[in-house]
């Protein structure tokens, strides 16, 4: 693992969510994606928000710790001999790979690659 690459929330109403860290919590806002994702930094680190297309329905009011890696597939590979289960494997193009997976205690986990 690199680093963390930062911590989200699955929102359902991302306008009204992002205007409250915003406003209300006064975080600057780095990048927004319409509706599906609002990032901030925070002390170095990124808070984020990801909307209903973003994060699966189960994540709704929990938050996500996302590990980035340099090599998404041989991270991937590497879990799966240690017998953990990967899910929802994406390539989102300009904005990088990412999957998922749960720790022993249920948390999702999510692997995230650069596409630089």
């Amino acid at each position: 693992m690199l680093r963390i690459k930062n911590v989200y929330y699955g929102v359902s109403n991302m306008e009204e969510t992002k205007d409250f860290y915003q406003d209300v919590l006064g975080l600057s806002l780095q990048f927004a994606d319409r509706d599906q994702w609002a990032q901030f930094k925070v002390n170095g680190l990124t808070f984020a928000l990801g909307g209903p297309k973003e994060v699966p329905e189960e994540l709704k009011g929990g938050a996500v710790v996302t590990f980035e890696v340099e090599n998404l597939n041989k991270s991937i590979k590497e879990l799966q001999n240690k017998g953990v289960n990967i899910s929802r494997v994406r390539d989102m193009g300009s904005h990088g790979s990412t999957c998922y997976f749960r720790d022993p205690s249920n948390n999702l986990v999510q692997l995230y690659q650069s596409s630089k």
